[in-house]
C-alpha cells in the first residue's frame, strides 16, 4: 500500500501553522500514522466519507481519495 500525501484547505492550513510547539509535534506524529493507514487507529468514521483523528489538545477532520492517495483536511480544531 502507497503512503497517502496530506493536504490541508486554507483554514486547516492556518490554524496548524498557530499551533504551539508540543501541539505541532503531536499532530505531526500523527500525521506520520495517518498516511500509513488512514483508516486505522486513532482515526474514527463519522459515517458521511469523514474520518476524524486526535493529537494532543485537537483533533482534524479530514476526507480521503483513494484514487489520488491523498488526505485532505478539512478542519482543524485545537481545543
Amino acid at each position: 500500500m502507497s503512503a497517502y500525501s496530506i493536504r490541508y484547505v486554507e483554514r486547516a492550513a492556518r490554524r496548524k501553522a498557530t499551533l504551539p510547539g508540543p501541539q505541532r509535534a503531536s499532530l505531526e506524529s500523527l500525521e506520520k500514522r495517518l498516511v500509513l493507514n488512514p483508516f486505522g487507529p486513532p482515526a474514527a468514521s463519522n459515517r458521511d466519507n469523514s474520518w476524524s483523528a486526535a493529537f494532543t489538545g485537537g483533533f482534524i477532520t479530514y476526507i480521503v481519495s483513494n484514487r489520488h492517495v491523498v488526505i485532505n483536511v478539512i478542519d482543524l480544531v485545537a481545543l
